[in-house]
């Protein structure tokens, strides 16, 4: 029987198991999987996760060939994408409210790079996401998410995962609930905007000597900088909510998975 450093075949599996699910929603997980951060600080991370996990969870029954360790390693890997992918849904939903907002305003055609993800954003889907960052750290909805990290091994023991109907319609729920918010968040600037956008439309056909270009675009940013600036306070009421739905969404999805 293989032994190495006084380890069997069973608790090694065990680990690989633990490690490839912890390291791959470590890796996906807001914040803590941006690039900015050292890959050396990600995987050490990851690591002492799945050690301290690891020391917590039944050691399953040894595998019987590669094939079945190949097959349980891409089951953990899944539950990790879709582990990841629930807790991304938020800060995808705020960015992209901030990016309606720029292009009700006219700042669409200025982009930044987002140091997270390494892509091109408007200005205010920037600022929205890193004030959602701040609030998501100063909440201590990250201590949520490591939370629900540990409990997934519960309710999704070792080693394998059945994809079923109810775990693709938990996530079609979940996408459509990142829709929501996007609208809750952008409703007032846009039909702020819309409202602005009619009355130059008017005011075009009462005075059509005006330059209304010249005068619209001054008025719209104006306008939609006020909006923004009147709705911004509101983030801190309405994402600390939204990130303590994101635990209950995620025993959602694990419960709905079937273990192999």
């Amino acid at each position: 029987m293989l032994d190495v450093f006084a380890l069997h075949a069973a608790p090694l599996e065990t680990f690989f198991l633990v490690w490839m699910r912890c390291s791959v929603i470590v890796m996906v997980m807001p914040i803590f999987g941006a690039t900015q951060i050292p890959a050396v600080v990600r995987v050490s991370l990851a690591f002492i996760i799945s050690f301290v996990v690891w020391r917590t969870v039944p050691t399953i029954a040894q595998l019987r060939s590669l094939d079945e360790l190949a097959l349980a390693l891409l089951s953990q890997f899944t539950i990790g994408i879709l582990f990841g992918f629930v807790t991304q849904l938020v800060f995808m939903g705020v960015q992209f409210a901030g990016e309606i907002m720029d292009v009700q305003i006219g700042f669409a055609v200025a982009n930044v790079i987002n140091p997270t993800t390494q892509q091109s954003v408007t200005i205010i889907g920037e600022l929205q996401l890193a004030i959602a960052t701040l609030i998501f750290l100063l909440s201590d909805s990250h201590l949520l998410y490591f939370e629900g990290l540990a409990g997934s091994f519960n309710l999704l023991p070792l080693p394998w995962m059945q994809l079923t109907f109810g775990a693709q319609t938990s996530i079609v729920l979940f996408f459509t609930q990142a829709l929501l918010i996007v609208l809750k968040i952008a409703a007032p600037a846009v039909i702020t905007m819309f409202l602005v956008n009619v009355a130059i439309a008017f005011l075009a056909k009462v005075a059509p000597q005006m330059n209304i270009f010249v005068i619209g675009f001054p008025i719209q940013i104006g306008v939609g900088l006020f909006m923004i600036a009147l709705t911004l306070p509101l983030l801190g009421y309405a994402l600390p909510n939204l990130f303590g739905q994101v635990p209950r969404q995620l025993d959602t999805l694990m419960r709905s998975l079937v273990p192999g």
